[in-house]
């Protein structure tokens, strides 16, 4: 049994048991003080939008100043100079200032200004500008709270001089306030560094410039939120065919297919939960019926714009219920699905029956069972349902899509077909997917919506389709906050998010608190399962991941993604150095993808760690027709976050000993 956030799962990839040492160690737990769960449910919300200068101004007496436009400063309310003299010291209480929750992990810290020492050397040095800055701070040390994993500044009590910039509305082309003003005079010689300046210096002047007051620097969008008007980033107005809402510049020429369809109105689609059929030895039979069909609803709803529909306590179709949907409502019972559920309890064990059928005619469009042991159900442990809840999912998918004569694809905007989208992976597929969820975030926005907005920015780094720049960074915040601000209990949308966090700002302490919420509201959702391994890879821990990742195989073996899932497979056995096990992972991901880039990465440096050099070179040369500009640089250049992990170190070698260019 592997236990994570309370929630004990047998781990069975594709139906065979795991070795038995292999799972109790398998998460990586974030070594987080954990506040109470009411704390925890509000921090979510708070830490995502981040302190705004409405929420500092309550404090603005008692606050102190940092000054991050010309050179770097720090003082009390009585004016007194605080600033530590050592530029890497001055460095951190800037780097904390600016991010999301001003909160950054020390591994962050240790690689943007450590970046050339060994772990130990950087951590020590990373210790000894904490006491430097406590130090020069006397009496204010308190604003700056460390434990093992992060640093933080407590921005309720720090004012910074940007936010008071923006607030009020300097004239545009004051050369003081220009970029490079920005941290003026920090010099701290280390590239990583460099690199993180030079791109909040173009945060800092397309803020300016432009007035999107985005994370901490918006005080328009926050007196907005106070009058119930968003102001968001991007306006979610619904997309015209052949506009590019992703910036890539391919339009209605990459997906003509698509564009006839992005006109129609989207839709939602309607399912019905039945009265459960229950028999055997029943007793408790209700409240174990009622656990299963509460699960599936929550993984139906959630991820997409699927809505559902209870009729599991007697009301039924036709029935004079204000839950029922008839033809004068927006969507049709004719159009509806309905999942039945059907228990058959013996003393130690339970019979699980799930069925789809059309509404319309109640013919039976899919069925499939499984057999558990009743006493962990009746302790609400559901994990031995979960394949077969996900097989289910991905049924009523399916049959929204395909519906119709002759098995035609459906092409009607629905957030189902956004996603499948998303996972086809080609910048065509992605602008779609785009405009898809613009025209549902103008009808009916939600925390499903922002977050799959969120995640493609992660797709369009990691197929290399955008620079990583402060226009993919400023998005990707943006929609992140707001669908943890719809719903902060949305488990697709916490795991989404977590990626975001993890993949784009190697936030991993931040991010793993993320998954663990979502696997411990949803044990049953795959995609969580699967981005919380690929974390693991982040942080360089690829035997936890590819245990991680032998579970998701088994949840998602009916997948319509399956391809995804055995990517994960792949990669996190590539970086265990299990190269056998991500040959046949990423084999059986290739037939349903044969050009995914990052799958050909992967499988051109196992072959070569294997010395089958004919097939390295096969895939290299495979790997170049489909990204031909791809190199090693390359890779550092779009800051794939796993490189300086001992895996990462493996991987490049073995794209190096396969015939990659270095540049």
């Amino acid at each position: 049994m592997y236990n994570i956030s309370g929630i004990s799962v047998p781990v069975y990839p594709l139906g065979l048991p795991i070795h038995a040492n292999v799972l109790p160690k398998l998460c990586f737990v974030p070594k987080l003080e954990r506040e109470p769960k009411h704390k925890q449910d509000k921090a979510i919300q708070e830490a995502t939008r981040g302190p705004t200068l409405m929420d500092r101004s309550q404090h603005s007496e008692a606050a102190y100043r940092m000054y991050l436009i010309g050179p770097f400063a720090i003082t009390d309310p009585e004016g007194k100079v605080l600033t530590p003299k050592s530029q890497k010291s001055q460095a951190i209480l800037a780097m904390l200032a600016v991010s999301l929750r001003g909160s950054r992990s020390r591994v962050w810290l240790r690689d943007k200004l450590w970046s050339d020492r060994p772990e130990d050397q950087a951590s020590a040095s990373l210790r000894q500008a904490l006491l430097d800055i406590r130090k020069c701070l006397g009496d204010a040390r308190d604003i700056l709270v460390a434990d093992k994993n992060t640093v933080s500044l407590r921005m309720d009590r720090i004012r910074l001089d940007i936010d008071e910039i923006l607030s009020e509305g300097h004239p545009a082309g004051n050369d003081e306030l220009a970029a490079e003003h920005f941290l003026e005079g920090v010099d701290v010689r280390d590239a990583e560094f460099e690199e993180w300046l030079t791109l909040e210096r173009q945060v800092w002047q397309r803020r300016y410039d432009e007035g999107q007051f985005q994370q901490k620097f918006e005080p328009k969008l926050e007196l907005a939120r106070q009058n119930q008007e968003p102001t968001p980033l991007v306006p979610l107005t619904a997309i015209n065919p052949g506009t590019n809402s992703g910036g890539t510049g391919n339009g209605a020429a990459n997906d003509k297919a698509s564009d006839s369809s992005s006109s129609v109105s989207s839709r939602q689609w309607v399912v019905a939960i039945l009265p459960s059929r229950i028999a055997g030895q029943s007793e408790n039979g209700q409240i174990l019926a009622a656990g299963v069909t509460n699960l599936i609803a929550k993984s139906l709803v959630e991820g997409t714009d699927i809505r559902v529909t209870d009729f599991s306590f007697g009301a039924g179709p036709g029935a004079n219920s204000s839950n029922d949907v008839g033809p004068g409502n927006e969507i049709s019972l004719a159009t509806a699905l309905g999942i039945q559920l059907e228990l058959t309890l013996a003393s130690q064990t339970a019979l699980i029956v799930v069925s789809i059928v059309r509404l319309a005619d109640h013919s039976l469009i899919w069925k499939d069972s499984c057999i558990a042991d009743r006493p962990p159900l009746e302790r609400g442990e559901t994990s031995q349902l979960h394949g077969l809840i996900n097989h289910l999912i991905d049924e009523v998918n399916g049959s929204f899509l395909f519906r119709g004569e002759g098995g035609k694809l459906e092409r009607e905007t629905t957030m189902i077909e956004a996603v499948n989208s998303v996972f086809r992976l080609s910048r065509g597929d992605l602008d779609r997917a785009e405009r898809i969820l613009h025209n549902i975030a103008a009808e009916r926005p939600s925390s499903s919506v922002y977050a799959w907005l969120a995640f493609i920015r992660t797709f369009r780094v990691g197929q290399r389709f955008n620079a990583y720049d402060s226009t993919i960074v400023e998005e990707a915040q943006f929609y992140a906050r707001k669908a943890l601000e719809l719903d902060a209990n949305n488990s697709i949308a916490l795991a989404l998010v977590g990626h975001v966090h993890s993949f784009l700002f190697c936030e991993y302490d931040y991010a793993a608190g993320l998954f663990e919420r979502a696997i411990k509201l949803n044990p049953a959702q795959p995609l969580g399962w699967d981005l919380y391994s690929m974390l693991h890879c982040y942080a360089g821990q690829p035997e936890k991941a590819l245990a991680m990742a032998n579970w998701v195989q088994n949840l998602g073996f009916y997948s319509v993604h399956k391809y995804y899932f055995d990517t994960t497979k792949c990669i996190s056995a590539a970086l265990a150095g299990d190269h056998a096990a991500a040959i046949s992972a990423g084999e059986d991901a290739l037939k349903m993808r044969p050009d995914f880039n990052s799958l050909l990465r992967y499988m051109a440096a196992s072959h070569a760690h294997r010395d089958e050099m004919a097939l390295a070179e096969k895939y290299v040369e495979r790997l170049e027709a489909v990204e031909p500009n791809f190199s090693i640089e390359s890779l550092k250049d779009n800051r794939y976050p796993l490189l300086k992990t001992g895996g990462g170190k493996m991987l490049i070698a073995g794209l190096t000993k396969a015939g990659v260019k270095r540049r």
